[in-house]
């Protein structure tokens, strides 16, 4: 009997088969560029990006490849299991897992070096007894919590209360800095400024029982526009800025100015292919219970993507460019095809590659902008790529030496 090839090899010309009709393309320049233009506005602090969810669902080894090729010295994900995957292809700066995981991952955190983060005595107590299982401590950061309410205590003597507890598990739990989240920071400089002050209230508190070495890190990418949340912050932890992307209201905030956010680059395309057309000659529905009326004469591009790579809404909601005109889509996309007009394309064919985000191969306007796209899909910038499910390709330009170590 004939081998059915099902090792590796395979595994990845099945990656290729799907790759040849939709892809996600990441510019090793443009993140370079972002990452630049970062650490320029962080001021001199130490940058620890984000990788969460895959790296926005970009391919975190690829991504953090790249950012360590540049110099960054450490990288935050959400899950052990995140990290866990960073450490097997072969990454080896400090990982921050930023969300308190569950029970059962505190010997893995451990058997990975990840820094693992506390928010209350029983994690702290979980860590300790793996570290005294193991015969050698681990390192935590503290999760405070300024108004994000998420994870650890509102309150300033329940706070007190975890101090306490990592200052009597010190010999087996070391704790090499504090953190939190700001809820606000892309749309509310007064807010933002009130978490600031009182995240370095605890910062200050938590250096008092533990130690001067503790580290403080508060600002992501939209908190790099409030001096406030970057007083006192040694690490910032950028995550879709690396990518090019910023809420738009962050440009009506005080800080907008003297950022220099504004010279982000996107970073990422997505585009499919176009695998048949359909004249219509009479007046018809088309698709499941052909519900949506198509107008006779009407030409249709059905398209490689479809609800189950991140596709969703009612026609014509969204739209993709083809030979620099945008298409609207004709009805509800199926599960791995949808449908666009493209009357007024008359050079389509099959295998065009249609883009559904970022600018056509040949340059120039228009732009499918992820603004543009995520008001259309319903998603905030944040879920957005990770929402366009489909294969990654990293376009690496020319290594060049790393212009800054954090």
């Amino acid at each position: 009997m004939t081998g059915t090839g099902t090792g590796v090899a395979a595994h990845r010309s099945l990656a290729s088969l799907t790759a040849a009709r939709l892809e996600k393309t990441v510019s090793a320049d443009a993140v370079r560029h972002n990452l630049a233009v970062l650490r320029a506005a962080a001021g001199g602090r130490r940058i620890m990006p984000v990788l969460k969810g895959d790296g926005y669902g970009l391919g975190a080894p690829a991504v953090a490849g790249l950012l360590l090729e540049s110099g960054v010295g450490a990288l935050a994900v959400d899950t052990v299991a995140e990290g866990a995957a960073l450490r097997e292809h072969g990454i080896g700066v400090p990982v921050l897992v930023m969300d308190v995981d569950v029970a059962g991952n505190a010997e893995a955190c451990a058997r990975y070096r990840l820094m693992a983060a506390v928010a209350g005595p029983e994690q702290i107590g979980r860590h300790e007894a793996v570290a005294r299982r193991r015969a050698e401590p681990v390192t935590v950061w503290l999760r405070t919590n300024v108004g994000f309410n998420r994870f650890g205590p509102r309150e300033e003597r329940d706070f007190d209360t975890v101090l306490d507890r990592l200052h009597r598990a010190r010999a087996a739990v070391r704790v090499a800095g504090v953190f939190a989240h700001l809820s606000s920071s892309a749309a509310d400089a007064r807010e933002t400024a009130e978490q600031a002050a009182a995240f370095r209230s605890r910062v200050a508190r938590a250096r008092a029982v533990l130690g001067r070495h503790l580290a403080a890190s508060l600002a992501a990418t939209h908190g790099l526009l409030h001096p406030p949340a970057l007083h006192g912050t040694d690490w910032v932890r950028p995550g879709i800025g690396l990518y090019g992307l910023l809420q738009p209201s962050s440009r009506d905030l005080p800080g907008w100015a003297d950022s220099g956010l504004g010279r982000l680059r996107p970073a990422v395309t997505v585009r499919a292919r176009v695998l048949d057309l359909v004249t219509v000659t009479r007046a018809e529905g088309l698709g499941y219970d052909r519900t949506a009326a198509v107008a006779p004469g009407r030409r249709l591009a059905t398209v490689a993507i479809g609800f189950s790579r991140g596709l969703r809404g009612p026609a014509p909601a969204f739209t993709g460019l083809l030979h620099g005109r945008n298409c609207p889509m004709a009805g509800r996309p199926g599960m791995d095809c949808a449908q666009f007009d493209v009357t007024d394309v008359p050079g389509a064919r099959p295998g065009d590659w249609m883009t559904l985000l970022g600018r056509e191969r040949a340059g120039g306007l228009p732009e499918r902008t992820a603004q543009d796209v995520s008001a259309e899909l319903g998603l905030s910038l944040y879920e957005l790529l990770a929402a366009l499910r489909m294969p990654v390709r990293l376009e690496s330009g020319p290594r060049p030496e790393p212009t800054a170590t954090d």
